[in-house]
C-alpha cells in the first residue's frame, strides 16, 4: 500500500498502566508548504477514537512536530519517514501475533495516521516506488486516517492503482474539521462500490458509508457493515487466457449467448468448445457477474489456474488444494518378448523347476533301462504315459523281470512314486497354472520403478508438462519453446535441492536434481551460485516478441530429458525412439500414458509396452492460489464446488466434450472407451493350447496310420525280408 505510512520506529509500547484521559491539542501547519489549504488549531477528543480499538494492536502516526496525549490504549507511536523499511513491519507482525492476550476478544491491526497531507504522503511521484511498510495482507486491519482535508483523500482513495492494492485493509476517514460531540463520527471506505446496478437483484452500495456512533458500539458496527459491503467483490474478479482467442473473461460474452442459454447443456459445452478447463471453471464460478452483464467493471482481483504448491511463505494468500499431480511413464525396456509360443507353455514353471524336472525324468528313465535291460526308448516311453496320463502299466518289464529272477519291490517303488508324485500331482498343478492364466490375462513386470534415477537414460517430456501458467506453447518460437521447457525444469530442480530431504528417497532426489542442475546451468550461462555470468545457449534477455537466435536442437542433446510434442506424423519421433526398447522412456500424466499405451500395444504385437507410475521426481500438489480478500466469494465457491462433487462431475463432462489432444487417442476418435478385454493373438496360451492339440492330433494320426501299416503289410516285409537274407547268404 504504497500511499501510506513510511516511517522509522519512535517509540516502543507504552507502558500499559492506567493513564488519565486528556484532550489533544492538534496544530495544523500554516506554512502551505504541502500545497492544500491550511487550518487553525483544532480541539478534538482524538483518545475517543482509540476506544473502538482497544482490542487491536494500534499504531499511530505522526510529524515530528506533532505532540501526542496521553491516551487509554497501548500504541506503537511512529513518525512519517520516507527512509523506512519492510523491517519494522515484518517484526510487529510477527512479535504481536502471538502475543498472549488477557481477554477473548478476537485480535486486529489499527494504524491511525493523523494528517498524512502534512508529510506529503500524496505525492505519488516521490513515493509511489518506494516499499510499503503498512502490509495489506493483515487480516483485520482498519486504516484510520485523520485528515483535514476529506475531499481530497477521498478522492485520491478512488484511483483504480490504489483501490487494487488495498486487499484486505479496510480504510476509514475521520474529518478534524467536524464539530465536536460526544458521538465519533467514521467515514467507511467501500472500494467495491457500484455506480449502477446492471440489473435487478444486484446489491446497492455507496462509495463512502457515514458512521455516527457511541465509542462502544463503533466495532460492532464496523464489523457489520464490513460483512455487508465485502460481498460485493464477487462482481470484482476476472480471469485470465481463458482461450486462445479469449484472453478475458469479460470476452466470453462475445463469443456465446449467455442470456438464453446460460442453464443449458449446450451453453456449457459451447463454452467447454471456446475455452480451458480454467476458463471452463471460471465461468461456472463467475457467471453470476456475466449473467447480470456487470462484465465491463473494473476488476481488482482474479482468480487464475492451478499452481504446484510452494513451501515459501506467501503471506496473506491461501492455498486450496485440487489433487496430487502424478506423472507416469512408458517403455519397452527390458520386458520379454511374448511372441514366442514355448514360452507360454513353459510360464507356469519357472526355469529352475524345469531344470530339477528334467533331471528326475533322466535319472528315472535311466534307472529302468540299466535295472530291467530293456531300450532307452521302451523306459522315456514309459515314463512320459506316467507324466502326461498316469495310465502307463509294466507288464512287460514285470514279466522279464520275473522270468530274470530279479526282485522288483524297488521298480514298483519307483513307478509308484513317479506316478503319484508327477502322474498326479505335478501334472494337475501344471494343468491348473495353465488354465488359470488362460482366465487371468498375464501380468508383466518392468525392471523399473522409477526413471529418473536410472543411469544412462533418456527421458522425452511433452513441452507443457510442467508450464503451468505459461502462454500457449504453439505460439511460441522454438528458442522460447526449450527455454521455457529447460527453465521449468532447472526451477524444479533447484526447489528440490534446497528443499528437506532426510529419508532414503529424498536422498536420492536430491541426488538427481544436483545432477540435472549441474549439467543445465552452464546453457543458462550461470555458475554454481545461479548468476548469470556469460552468454549461453538461451540467453537471459529478450521478450517473447523480440528478435531471437535459432535454436540449435543438438545442444542439449546429450541431457537425459527432452522436449517432445505429440503430431500425427510423429516429427519428434516418440513413437520411433521407443519402439527402439533401449533406456528410453515417455513420462506424462497417468492418463495420458495409458492412452499412449492401449494404442501402442494394439498397433505393435511383437512388443510389450508397460507404463509405471512409481516416479515421483515431479510429484506435486495442484491447487488454487487465492489472493487476500474480504469474504472471498471465489474461495467459498470453490470450496462448495469440491466438497460436494460439482467440480469432479465437471471434470468428467469436460473431458467428455474436450478429450486429450493426442492423434493417438482413440476416445477422440471412436467415443468413450469400454473395459478392457484379455486379446486372442498369436501370443496368447489359448492360441498355443489349439497349436499344441493339434499337433497332438496329427501325431496321433501319424502313429495310428504307421500302425495299420505296420498290421496290414508287415508280414509281407518279413517275408521279403527273409527272401533277401537267403539270397544275400
Amino acid at each position: 500500500m504504497k500511499i501510506f505510512g513510511y516511517s522509522s520506529v519512535l517509540l516502543l509500547i507504552l507502558s500499559q498502566t492506567s493513564i488519565v484521559p486528556c484532550f489533544c491539542t492538534i496544530t495544523v501547519d500554516k506554512t502551505g508548504s504541502n500545497g492544500y489549504e491550511t487550518f487553525d488549531t483544532f480541539r478534538i477528543k482524538i483518545e475517543d477514537y482509540f476506544v473502538p480499538f482497544e482490542n487491536c494492536t494500534t499504531m499511530v502516526f505522526t510529524k515530528v512536530t506533532f505532540a501526542l496525549g496521553m491516551i487509554h490504549v497501548p500504541i506503537i507511536s511512529f513518525v512519517y519517514d520516507t527512509n523506512t523499511t519492510l523491517g519494522t513491519g515484518g517484526i510487529i507482525h510477527d512479535k504481536f501475533s502471538i502475543v498472549r492476550k488477557r481477554n477473548s476478544a478476537p485480535h486486529c491491526w489499527a494504524t491511525f495516521a493523523i494528517l498524512p497531507e502534512t508529510a506529503s504522503l500524496f505525492d505519488q511521484d516521490e513515493y509511489i516506488n518506494l516499499p510499503p511498510f503498512i502490509y495489506r495482507t493483515w487480516r483485520s486491519h482498519y486504516f484510520i486516517m485523520i485528515t483535514a482535508v476529506i475531499h481530497e483523500v477521498e478522492g485520491y482513495l478512488r484511483q483504480y492503482s490504489v483501490l487494487s492494492n488495498l486487499h484486505l485493509v479496510q480504510v476509514i476517514l475521520v474529518d478534524i474539521t467536524q464539530e465536536n460531540n460526544s458521538l465519533l463520527r467514521f467515514g467507511y471506505h467501500n472500494i467495491y462500490h457500484i455506480k449502477k446496478p446492471a440489473a435487478i437483484g444486484m446489491e446497492k452500495s455507496e462509495a463512502w458509508y457515514p458512521i455516527t456512533c457511541a465509542p462502544a458500539h463503533c466495532f460492532d458496527q464496523l464489523v457489520l457493515l464490513d460483512q455487508n459491503v465485502s460481498r460485493l467483490n464477487k462482481y470484482f474478479w476476472t480471469a485470465y487466457v481463458l482461450g486462445p482467442n479469449i484472453p478475458l473473461l469479460s470476452d466470453l460474452v462475445d463469443h456465446i449467448d449467455l442470456r438464453n442459454k446460460c442453464q443449458s447443456r449446450h451453453a456449457f459445452q459451447r463454452i467447454a468448445d471456446v475455452t480451458s478447463f480454467h476458463g471452463f471453471l471460471s465461468y461456472l464460478i463467475l457467471q453470476d457477474v456475466l449473467i447480470y452483464d456487470f462484465k465491463y467493471s473494473t476488476p481488482f482481483h482474479t482468480f487464475e489456474s492451478m499452481y504446484g504448491m510452494h513451501f515459501q511463505s506467501r503471506g496473506g494468500f491461501g492455498f486450496i488444494m485440487n489433487d496430487v499431480q502424478k506423472y507416469s511413464f512408458i517403455s519397452c525396456y527390458g520386458i520379454r518378448r511374448n511372441s514366442e509360443m514355448l514360452g507360454s507353455l513353459s510360464s507356469p514353471f519357472d526355469m529352475i523347476s524345469w531344470a530339477c524336472i528334467g533331471t528326475c525324468f533322466t535319472t528315472v528313465v535311466l534307472i529302468l533301462t540299466l535295472t530291467l535291460g530293456r531300450y532307452l526308448s521302451d523306459g522315456v516311453f514309459v515314463v512320459i504315459g506316467i507324466s502326461l496320463e498316469n495310465s502307463t502299466s509294466l507288464p512287460v518289464y514285470e514279466n522279464r523281470f520275473t522270468r530274470k529272477g530279479y526282485p522288483s519291490p524297488g521298480v514298483c517303488t519307483l513307478v509308484a512314486i513317479w506316478s503319484i508324485f508327477v502322474g498326479t500331482i505335478l501334472r494337475n498343478w501344471y494343468k491348473s497354472c495353465f488354465t488359470m492364466e488362460l482366465i487371468v490375462p498375464t501380468v508383466y513386470e518392468s525392471p523399473w520403478t522409477s526413471v529418473m534415477d536410472v543411469e544412462q537414460i533418456r527421458i522425452l517430456m511433452p513441452f507443457g508438462l510442467l508450464g503451468g501458467n505459461t502462454p500457449d506453447w504453439k505460439s511460441l518460437a522454438d528458442f522460447f519453446r526449450y527455454k521455457l521447457f529447460y527453465l521449468k525444469i532447472l526451477q524444479h530442480c533447484i526447489k528440490i535441492r534446497k528443499g528437506r530431504g532426510d529419508n532414503k528417497l529424498g536422498v536420492v532426489h536430491k541426488k538427481v536434481a544436483e545432477n540435472l542442475v549441474k549439467r543445465l546451468i552452464p546453457h543458462f550461462g550461470m555458475d554454481n551460485n545461479l548468476r548469470t555470468v556469460r552468454n549461453a545457449t538461451f540467453s537471459p534477455i529478450g521478450g517473447l516478441n523480440d528478435p531471437h537466435p535459432l535454436y540449435e536442437k543438438t545442444a542439449l542433446k546429450d541431457y537425459p530429458i527432452h522436449p517432445v510434442k505429440y503430431d500425427e506424423p510423429d516429427s519428434y519421433g516418440v513413437i520411433t525412439t521407443l519402439k527402439t526398447c533401449e533406456k528410453v522412456a515417455l513420462m506424462d500424466t497417468k492418463e495420458n500414458i495409458a492412452t499412449i499405451t492401449n494404442f501402442l500395444n494394439d498397433r505393435d504385437q511383437k512388443l510389450k509396452y508397460l507404463m509405471g507410475d512409481g516416479d515421483s521426481f515431479f510429484t506435486r500438489i495442484r491447487g488454487w492460489v487465492i489472493p487476500p480478500v474480504r469474504n472471498n466469494y471465489v474461495e467459498k465457491r470453490l470450496k462448495v464446488f469440491i466438497s460436494s462433487g460439482i467440480l469432479e462431475h465437471f471434470k468428467v463432462l469436460y473431458k467428455l466434450w474436450e478429450p486429450t489432444n493426442i492423434p493417438w487417442n482413440y476416445t477422440a476418435r471412436i467415443g468413450p472407451k469400454v473395459e478392457a478385454v484379455s486379446r486372442l493373438d498369436f501370443s496368447s496360451k489359448v492360441t498355443a493350447g489349439f497349436y499344441v492339440s493339434g499337433m497332438g492330433l496329427i501325431l496321433c494320426i501319424l502313429v495310428l496310420l504307421a500302425e495299420i501299416v505296420n498290421q496290414k503289410y508287415k508280414p509281407k516285409f518279413n517275408y521279403w525280408l527273409c527272401l533277401l537274407v537267403i539270397n544275400l547268404f
